[in-house]
């Protein structure tokens, strides 16, 4: 049998209140309702003295029916939140009436009918006290104590009724957080499997382009993210090259960008050539304008490399400007701006284009805002200015530049996590 120390026979004030702060001490620290069950039953009888106490549940139980939840009469305890088949069900007229009354209730042993089920699991004692415990307002539980040697009182009454639907409600609010819990980490895995997928998404080897080598990074802020990048081979020997940011974080912006793969990747686009920079994204932007309604928006940068000629043909649609690296003094410049809103935010967007001329040495960083809005710890903002120096003493190529910047922004960052998806997309050009 289960059952809580006796209290002393000469249990003063002063030692009452001091079981009573290592009772809420005790269970503050529970996190599981079982744990917590069993912190107050150990202490139980500080508060009323009794020898044997059976709980009953009514919910989620057939008519006429209840569930014996815990008794201290059981040689094993069983946990009914992990152990639900090993729960007894029985109909007890008695115990049903005394829940559904929704009142506490003393009684004694010559009340219990000899022919109701619950007489098996609650007899041998000669008084009995009942108590109802809410749910949502509804007496859906009852704790019945029972001891030998003299009836309940009223305050003993009142003090059980008290206790029980505290501690019951304490219990129904650990039930909860345990179903969040379990439910976070359901979502937690199925936004991981969308992280997953997303990333399959992405380019899964460099391009090999004659004279220009190519290093990218990819870093969510979230298990899945916004950010997207893609190279586009052409049938001319020119190179499409994509980077784009969909507005917010998460598996809503990583279904946007699945569906921008998805566009892209359509047979015959016109990604993969047969139509400028502003196209691309002129058809991307209609593709996207009518299926998104103005919930998100979309910057991106698409342009054309042309390694024999060691140009880029471009057009933005409202994305930060790459930055070129021009050697052999490092100087470092933004590539020029070309006017155009991000996309799906009106039908017909304006979109220009613009060439830029690479020589020799030169290098291209394209990236996404995740980068210059990395914050620190004192609340300032990596910026433009930094990473601007960061490429300026990097006489490296395309992977050295990318190593380079993530360890600045990451000293910058001072261990906090990004707040942003970071993307970075690094063109040498030998």
């Amino acid at each position: 049998m289960i059952q809580p120390s006796a209290p002393p026979a000469d249990l003063s004030a002063e030692l009452r209140l001091r079981e009573y702060l290592a009772l809420v001490r005790e269970m503050s620290l529970q996190r599981r309702p079982a744990e917590l069950l069993n912190s107050y039953r150990s202490r139980a009888r500080f508060v009323v003295n009794y020898e044997h106490a059976v709980s009953f549940s009514r919910r989620n139980v057939r008519d006429g029916a209840v569930k014996i939840t815990r008794s201290t009469r059981w040689a094993e305890l069983i946990d009914p939140w992990a152990e639900p088949d090993r729960i007894p069900t029985i109909e007890s007229p008695l115990v049903l009436r005394l829940m559904t009354a929704g009142v506490p209730v003393r009684f004694d042993s010559s009340e219990i009918p000899a022919d109701d089920a619950v007489s098996e699991h609650i007899s041998g004692m000669a008084y009995y006290a009942g108590v109802p415990i809410f749910y949502s307002g509804e007496p859906l539980y009852m704790l019945i104590a029972m001891r030998e040697h003299e009836p309940f009182t009223a305050d003993e009454l009142a003090t059980l009724t008290l206790t029980a639907n505290l501690v019951g409600t304490a219990t129904a609010q650990l039930m909860l957080s345990r179903e969040l819990e379990l439910a976070y980490a359901a979502l937690d895995r199925e936004v991981r499997i969308v992280g997953e997928i997303q990333r399959d998404l992405l380019p899964q080897k460099l391009p090999e382009i004659p004279g220009v080598t190519v290093a990218t990074h990819y870093e969510t802020s979230a298990s899945a993210g916004g950010d997207y990048y893609d190279f586009f081979p052409r049938p001319d020997g020119t190179w499409g090259i994509m980077i784009a940011d969909v507005s917010g974080h998460g598996p809503p912006a990583a279904v946007v960008m699945a569906m921008m793969h998805a566009i892209l990747h359509a047979p015959h686009y016109c990604a993969a050539g047969g139509c400028g920079p502003a196209g691309v994204l002129r058809l991307l932007n209609e593709r996207l304008y009518e299926t998104m309604q103005l919930r998100n928006f979309v910057t991106a940068f698409y342009g054309v490399l042309d390694p024999r000629t060691r140009t880029i043909h471009y057009a933005m649609a409202g994305h930060d400007p790459p930055r070129v690296v021009r050697a052999p003094d490092r100087r470092v410049e933004g590539m020029p701006m070309t006017d155009g809103l991000p996309l799906a935010i009106i039908s017909e967007p304006e979109l220009a284009e613009q060439t830029i001329e690479l020589r020799p040495g030169d290098r291209v960083l394209l990236y996404t805002d995740g980068i210059t809005e990395t914050f620190n710890r004192g609340g300032s903002i990596y910026g433009l200015e930094r990473l601007d120096e960061s490429l300026r003493q990097c006489a490296c190529g395309a992977q050295g530049i990318v190593d380079r910047v993530l360890a600045d922004i990451r000293s910058f960052a001072e261990g906090l996590p990004p707040r942003d998806d970071r993307t970075l997309v690094a063109i040498a050009f030998e």
